[in-house]
């Protein structure tokens, strides 16, 4: 798979985020929401990409001095990961580890307090973003330049934010009438996303779980030879 595609597909999977979507539906049952909407959004996609472009950063240096010291502490790395998403998507089964939307409104609909409200919302969860985490690894793998490092998290955070565009252009073709279907947009979202993303999440956490093993084993094969 290439490095692209498995961006997309990761993101996809990250975007199952019914806190973000709870607050855009709310702000969009709001009067004239579009700008206040597209502020929110545009601090979620700007946080999240700051955070991924610092951790990427960090974390290529880190690998490179693994790889030039000891290359297969890279596979462990990638052996805990997998070991991490499946306990993630393990405990979501939780009803209460379960996400829930936000129900708590924003003080200010101003679009500088719902952008701040966007970077917020991103920022307190990301320690949690365990895919956004095996993205970064991913990236961190390559060696792309400055400027490629930032595209390729851009087209992340684009298909991360898709979910919260598409309700803004529900709105801006159905207007007062989409009110109905938003509500009911978030209520799906709430109740399947935790069980679509704990499967994902656990085929995840499962395919870098055996694709760091074989390379461990194989390693280990290789040098009792």
């Amino acid at each position: 798979m290439s490095l692209l595609s498995y961006l997309v597909a990761i993101a996809a999977i990250d975007s199952l985020n019914p806190t973000a979507t709870a607050i855009q539906v709310y702000l969009l049952t709001t009067p004239k929401p579009v700008s206040r909407s597209i502020a929110f959004i545009t601090g979620i996609f700007l946080a999240y990409w700051m955070v991924g472009l610092c951790a990427t950063l960090g974390l290529a240096r880190f690998i490179q001095w693994v790889l030039a010291t000891q290359g297969e502490w890279v596979d462990v790395m990638q052996f805990v990961l997998g070991i991490a998403l499946l306990y993630t998507g393990y405990a979501l089964n939780s009803p209460t580890h379960a996400n829930q939307p936000v129900k708590s409104e924003p003080n200010s609909l101003q679009p500088i307090h719902t952008f701040l409200l966007g970077t917020s919302v991103t920022l307190l969860e990301t320690p949690t973003a365990f895919p956004y985490l095996a993205a970064i690894e991913r990236i961190a793998r390559t060696k792309l330049s400055l400027l490629d490092l930032a595209g390729f998290l851009g087209i992340y955070n684009f298909v991360f934010v898709m979910p919260l565009i598409g309700l803004l252009g529900i709105y801006i073709v159905f207007q007062s009438r989409s009110t109905k279907l938003l509500k009911r947009v978030n209520q799906a979202i709430t109740k399947w996303s935790p069980k679509i993303l704990r499967v994902l999440l656990l085929l995840m956490g499962a395919f870098l779980l055996a694709d760091s093993s074989a390379a461990i084993l194989g390693r280990l094969l290789r040098s009792l030879q």
